[in-house]
This record gives C-alpha cells, sequence and structure tokens, in this order.
C-alpha cells in the first residue's frame, strides 16, 4: 500500500494549539497541584538527577504558557528569534505575536504556506519573517552570535544528530542567548514512534517491544493510504527519531556547552494505564533494554526545557 502526504492549513492548525484565558488561567491556579500529582510518578532520583523544576499529566502547560516560559530572560522587543524545524510554519504566527524584532524560520523541506505566513506576519503583526530550507545543523546564512533565542516545538525528538545541532545552536546564539525546545514524545515513552499508540494500549510500545521486522509488519497493517507530512506515517518512514532517554539528552546538552536554567517534564497517562494493566509488560520491556532505561523514561512524554549559552 502507498502512502501520499497532505498539509495541515497553518490557520487550522494554529487553532487547535491555542487555549481559552480562562482554562489557562485555570492551569495557573492548579500548578502546585498539577505539579504535586505527577511529581509522584517519578522517582526522587530521576527528579533531581534531571533537576526538574516541575511536571505536569498531559494537561496544564498551554502553549501560551509555553512562550512565557521560553521567553524569560529574554527582551523580545529588541530580539531575533530562529525558530528551527518549523515545518508548515504555524508557530512562527504564535511567536510573531510576542512582538519580537525579527523572526528567522528554518526546516529541512520547504512548506507552501510560509509565503502566506510571512505575509501575514508583516501585515497583521508588523514583524519580518524570514523563511530558509536547510538542515538545523547547516544554517550558514545566519552570521555567529546574532541569535538572541533559538526556539523549536516538537523537533528534538526527531534529530537525529542533535549534537550537531546543537553547536550550531551555540554557533549562531549571542553570548548568554537562550534556547528553548519543547519536545515529545521521547522515544521511550508511548507511541515514541508518534505511530503505536494507533493499535491501542497494548501496542503502546510496540516500537521498542518487537523486533525490526514485526514492527514494520504492525506498520504497514496500520498506516493510513494518506497520511499527514507531520505525521508517525512520515516520520517512520524516514526513521526520522533521535532514539534518546532524557539522561542523553541533558549529556548532549552539557556537551555543547548550554547549561539548563530550567526542565518541565510531562508524564504520560497512558504510560500508568499500560503499567496497570501489563505490569510483566513494563519489566519485559526494562529487560530488554537494560542499562539503559528505567521505569521514569517509560513514564516521562515529553520535555520542555530552557538552555542558556555561556557568557564572554
Amino acid at each position: 500500500m502507498s502512502t501520499s502526504f497532505s498539509v495541515t492549513d497553518w490557520q487550522e492548525h494554529d487553532r487547535s494549539a491555542r487555549t481559552a484565558p480562562w482554562k489557562r488561567l485555570a492551569y495557573r491556579a492548579a500548578r502546585p497541584l498539577i505539579t504535586l500529582e505527577a511529581r509522584r510518578h517519578l522517582s526522587t532520583a530521576a527528579w533531581r538527577r534531571w533537576g526538574v523544576s516541575w511536571a505536569y499529566t498531559q494537561r496544564g502547560f498551554p502553549l501560551e504558557e509555553r512562550r512565557t516560559f521560553a521567553a524569560t530572560g529574554t527582551s523580545l522587543a529588541a530580539a531575533t528569534l530562529l525558530v528551527q524545524g518549523t515545518g508548515s510554519g504555524w508557530d512562527v504566527v504564535s511567536w510573531a505575536e510576542q512582538r519580537p524584532k525579527k523572526i528567522i524560520a528554518v526546516d529541512a523541506w520547504p512548506f507552501p504556506q510560509w509565503d502566506d505566513i510571512a505575509r501575514h506576519c508583516k501585515d497583521r503583526l508588523g514583524v519580518e519573517v524570514a523563511f530558509h530550507e536547510a538542515p538545523l545543523e547547516r544554517c550558514t546564512f545566519i552570521a555567529d552570535h546574532t541569535i538572541d533565542l533559538c526556539t523549536s516545538d516538537a523537533v528534538f525528538e526527531h534529530v537525529r544528530d542533535l549534537p550537531a545541532v546543537l553547536a550550531e545552536s551555540r554557533r549562531v546564539l549571542r553570548p548568554g542567548g537562550h534556547l528553548y525546545a519543547g519536545f515529545g514524545p521521547l522515544w521511550f515513552a508511548p507511541g515514541g514512534d508518534h505511530f503505536a499508540t494507533r493499535g491501542g494500549l497494548e501496542h503502546a510500545y510496540a516500537h521498542i517491544d518487537r523486533d525490526a521486522t514485526a514492527y514494520r509488519a504492525f506498520f504497514e497493517g496500520l498506516k493510513s493510504p494518506v497520511e499527514d507530512f507531520q505525521s508517525g506515517g512520515r516520520y517512520v518512514e524516514l526513521d526520522l527519531f533521535s532514539k534518546l532517554t532524557v539522561d542523553e539528552y541533558l549529556r548532549d546538552f552539557r556537551a555543547a556547552g548550554l547549561r539548563v536554567e530550567a526542565l518541565i517534564a510531562e508524564i504520560c497517562p497512558l504510560a500508568l494505564a499500560y503499567e496497570r494493566r501489563f505490569p510483566d509488560g513494563v519489566t519485559a520491556l526494562i529487560a530488554r533494554h537494560a542499562g539503559r532505561i528505567t521505569r521514569d523514561d517509560l513514564r516521562t512524554k515529553a520535555l520542555l526545557v530552557r538552555l542558556i549559552a555561556p557568557s564572554r
């Protein structure tokens, strides 16, 4: 069965990512309780080792709050932003609404919606946006130390060579500049392939609990004739995954000379449901990947990090 791809309209994507103001206020007020509930699902060792600032379980950190978190420490009115792995470009609009000085957006594949988004940001929001087709690890059109904030949503879980991307981020960031990344599902979480949960809870870890032949048969049996260009169907075909644990991400951040200012962890309700229903399956997964993962890795769906480059 051949697969073709569609591209979700940027305005539809943007609308679906927004949260009503009253709900944002409710989440903010409930944050201490949300964190208490989420924290009990992470071991004390992981909480301390990862340096978790706070945690939540699926709901509780809307897009608008993420923008505030990401921009902490950056004077946006005078800032040049680099949006890494922008895809269709929908995320650029939410950043343009913050009125930065300029936005540069990069993706390895061009999207026909980019021109429309750039016009919208310039005409409606007064923000200059420049889109570029380029690999994240080679943005040669950007001069050294000219970016105030690198930002990405749902990208780092797809970067095959994270050290190279981080090195390029470090190159373009001004001294003391920031990098924000929100990414997941992580590889060892349910649906870490952005696909396995289509098979139901029993198959939520299909990408890490079976060999390549069995997984391929599973994938072929569930993929659609038409997949969204930014979906698991395409990502699996390209094997577009980092396949890193939380500790490995943190290792790469440190190796790039980027210090973690804040880290937020999202606990996966599907992982908790899987544990309750298939406790032996959890034991088997940990044994299969012995020495590399813990129960904390299986439970952690996503990370949101704010990193800072060293000052001169």
